[in-house]
């Protein structure tokens, strides 16, 4: 596709979404949504699939891989779907309606961190549901695509795709543990109110393989990779203006996801929450109280203005557990001005400490929002 095509295209796909948010937002049509308020009831591979009737979902995969000389580098490749319509407006479709029709747009980020040479690609697109130009596509292959970007999902695994004018990504994912599902059966809290809630799952870790190329240069990578999958219709609540959460996958093959939602006074809300997934055995839900991040270095974007944690000190006595987390390359900001009008740090980092005596290390993600302007447009949920 020409780059004048692309920019005709994600400009329309805008100006059409911008129109259809006042639209609904006049005539009050979101509590015609479903809403999460109890156990999701997941079932697998049906629910890695597409869930119609609820506003927001997304499909996020981050991860760290090395070429066999141990050169390291950082990945990830996020889709969001968005519903502009309610159920019940189908109801009002023409019998043969337009093949641009849709009731989704579809947007995704995806980015690549060159640790070994400290510098940081992304990109973002974003495209209406319709005319084959993006969407997901079910059965026993699962396919979740924009344009070139797309995840596939079946028996074997998981394929991640990607291609920018600056990189590019061909990984194929084989899980390594079953799916973890976060809070009650899935059933996440985030906020103060039972519906602000997501179903939430994640695969905390999957073997990855495959080639990465940044600046036309190719390399033949290997390692490991997480997937969170999430839908809602619940906004952020207003008392909220962001999130801190963590994915860590540790040496011993457990794995820590926690997610800490800061309130406008800087408090943290106590429907924050994580999960502790061990190498063997069940996995333990870990509440608001039994959680302690301490925030022991700072940077500054020279971008946007935002001042984010940079390193961190987290402690889980329930579990024994006192690690350090420092970012492995300070700027690893996306400042999107396409698919949304936001900026926020999503970026790998490195942890090292004790857990019930024994020393431990891993590497994770950690994804911050709300420290350059509140994270509400379009009514993002945390993840």
């Amino acid at each position: 596709m020409s780059r004048s095509l692309q920019r005709l295209r994600t400009a329309c796909a805008c100006a059409w979404i911008g129109l259809v948010l006042l639209w609904t937002a006049g005539i009050g049509l979101g509590s015609d949504y479903l809403s999460v308020r109890g156990p999701c009831g997941f079932a697998f591979p049906q629910d890695h699939g597409l869930h119609p009737g609820y506003q927001t979902e997304w499909w996020y995969y981050t991860g760290h891989l090395e070429t066999e000389s141990g050169r390291p580098f950082g990945f990830q490749l996020t889709f969001f779907r968005r519903q502009i319509l309610p159920p019940e407006a189908r109801k009002a479709w023409p019998s043969h309606p337009s093949s641009w029709r849709t009731e989704n747009i579809l947007m995704a980020h995806a980015a690549i961190t060159d640790i070994a040479e400290e510098r940081f690609y992304w990109d973002e697109d974003i495209a209406r549901g319709a005319a084959g130009l993006a969407g997901v596509q079910e059965g026993d292959v699962i396919k979740v695509f924009l344009g070139s970007w797309m995840t596939t999902i079946d028996a074997s695994g998981h394929h991640l795709s990607a291609a920018t004018g600056a990189f590019s990504l061909d990984l194929r994912a084989l899980p390594r543990k079953a799916p973890t599902a976060h809070g009650e059966g899935g059933y996440s809290r985030k906020g103060m109110r039972p519906e602000s809630a997501s179903c939430y799952y994640s695969i905390t870790r999957f073997d990855a393989a495959g080639t990465l190329s940044v600046k036309g240069r190719s390399y033949e990578v290997q390692g490991t990779a997480w997937m969170d999958h999430e839908y809602s219709t619940a906004p952020l609540e207003p008392s909220l203006v962001g999130w801190d959460w963590f994915s860590l996958q540790f040496a011993d093959d457990s794995e820590l996801m926690l997610y800490m939602l800061r309130g406008k006074d800087g408090s943290e809300s106590p429907s924050s929450s994580g999960t502790f997934i061990p190498s063997t055995g069940p996995q333990q839900h870990l509440k608001r109280d039994d959680i302690q991040v301490e925030v022991i270095g700072r940077w500054k974007s020279p971008h946007s203005g935002a001042d984010y944690p940079s390193r961190w000190r987290i402690r889980v006595p329930l579990l024994q557990l006192d690690v350090a987390i420092e970012s492995q390359l300070s700027d690893q900001e996306l400042r999107l001005t396409r698919s949304m009008r936001v900026s926020y740090w999503e970026g790998c980092v490195k942890a090292k400490g004790h857990r019930a005596g024994h020393i431990i290390e891993g590497v994770g993600y950690v994804e911050l929002t709300g420290y350059a302007t509140p994270f509400d447009l379009l009514g993002q949920e945390p993840r």
